[in-house]
């Protein structure tokens, strides 16, 4: 019942974050912090910085009918590590660049991006595309800070990470990975 709430979660949020970009006020404010600094807020990443361990894996319907088991995914990643320092996080041997912005999202503080993804934020339809077809990694995640209120009766008790990743030869997440910072 736990993975098919967080699974109903995860497409609820991925619904809820793609469709935030059809206002122009979002458009126009997208590009004014584009042309207005070259620099990267590293702020952002240094209330991220540390280094997490995965406690939860989901693997969604379309990575299940392309035959990935939830059972090899959860081995893979689950009690793996991760790792953020500045604009970079290192995950299985491999390092990502990293664009955050403050979240939209009541319960999470910052929504992170991999560069070259290729991941755009702009809404999906049914053929939504959110990686490039050959990049294997993570695609999103949003990042809770430690005390963040959930909607609940119990705030965040650890910085946590709601990651989604992708396999080469995709191009939509098959993996929701939570991490914990250590």
């Amino acid at each position: 019942m736990k993975r098919l709430l967080a699974v109903i979660l995860a497409a609820a949020m991925t619904l809820a974050l793609v469709s935030c970009g059809d206002d122009d006020s979002s458009e126009k404010k997208s590009k004014k912090d584009k042309s207005s600094s070259s620099s990267v807020d590293m702020s952002k990443f240094d209330d991220m910085a540390g280094e997490y361990e995965c406690v939860d894996v989901i693997t969604n319907f379309n990575g299940s009918d392309a035959g990935y088991r939830p059972s090899e995914v959860e081995e893979r990643f689950k009690g793996s590590t991760i790792k953020l320092e500045g604009d970079k996080l290192e995950m299985e041997g491999s390092s990502f660049s990293l664009n955050a912005k403050k979240s939209e999202n009541l319960y999470y503080t910052y929504m992170v991006i991999a560069k070259d993804s290729g991941y755009d934020e702009k809404p999906h339809n049914s053929d939504r595309k959110f990686c490039h077809k050959d990049y294997e990694g993570p695609v999103w995640f949003m990042f809770a800070k430690e005390g963040t209120d959930q909607g609940g009766d119990t705030p965040v008790a650890r910085d946590t990470i709601e990651m989604y990743y992708s396999p080469s030869g995709t191009q939509d997440w098959y993996f929701a990975l939570t991490f914990e910072k250590k």
